[in-house]
């Protein structure tokens, strides 16, 4: 009797082949959950078809050492592995399996594969507020930190982790920096105003400047609260430039504080 059921289930993959897009289609798989490895699976080897996640043994109706019988085994898993030798008529290939061609949604996902999750964009700052006093420390500092976007990814929820990782500075007179700190304010930071900071800048000579901050920044994604997988490469964000005046400071005598004469010189 069970080499008969083991003979009509062949002859079912025989009357109808297996469309294995179709059969991922129909057991939930999406393309992030196939690069996960979370998907059914299918192979042909010279000796063996499989379709499934795990691996059947032959049925007990054929076990010939030269693998000449066929062995059919059905778990609940809906798993089904042939074995085919030189002396069976059905070959592997006239079961009627097809399996889709190797794509590029397999292994670990690029920054390009998140496109459409885009970081919150960061902003420029800087002490004293779009004013410098030559030959004295200016203080930039960008505001930005790590923060979580949600989003859909191959087919599903997913989400995408930012986190910055450098900071690059155009201070419109020709000098550049990149910084692996945001950077503070000075009372955050404790310190004297014009003190030099970490990110910090001088400027030499008076005049019109236009500041440019790009952070880059590292991402990471998960799927269905999962663990945080990496992200392969990173990406720049551009902040809205920064147009300050850069001035020579001068000492002026008066008899009373800012407090004292809001409209003093110098207030």
């Amino acid at each position: 009797m069970r080499g008969i059921v083991a003979v009509l289930a062949v002859l079912a993959l025989v009357v109808t082949p297996v469309d294995l897009a179709v059969f991922g289609a129909s057991s939930g798989c999406t393309d992030l959950k196939r690069r996960l490895g979370q998907c059914p699976s299918a192979g042909i080897t010279d000796d063996a078809v499989e379709i499934g996640a795990t691996i059947e043994s032959p049925g007990a109706s054929g076990s010939g050492s030269d693998g000449g019988d066929i062995g059919v085994g059905i778990d609940d898993d809906a798993t089904v592995d042939l074995r085919c030798g030189e002396g069976v008529p059905l070959g592997c290939k006239a079961i009627g399996v097809t399996v889709p061609p190797a794509t590029d949604a397999t292994g670990p996902l690029s920054i390009t594969d998140i496109a459409t999750f885009r970081p919150q964009p960061p902003t420029a700052g800087m002490q004293p507020n779009r004013w410098m006093i030559v030959g004295l420390d200016t203080n930039f500092y960008a505001n930005t930190s790590t923060h979580i976007v949600d989003g859909t990814l191959f087919g599903d929820t997913a989400q995408v982790r930012f986190t910055p990782i450098a900071y690059h500075w155009d201070y419109g007179d020709g000098t550049t920096a990149t910084r692996s700190t945001a950077g503070t304010t000075w009372a955050q930071q404790s310190v004297p105003e014009f003190d030099p900071t970490p990110t910090s800048h001088v400027y030499d000579s008076p005049g019109n400047y236009t500041i440019r901050l790009h952070v880059s920044y590292a991402a990471e994604y998960r799927v269905s609260g999962a663990g945080w997988l990496d992200v392969i490469g990173t990406l720049t964000i551009v902040a809205a430039p920064i147009t300050a005046t850069a001035g020579h400071a001068s000492t002026v005598l008066v008899d009373k504080d800012c407090l004292a004469n809001p409209t003093g010189v110098g207030c």
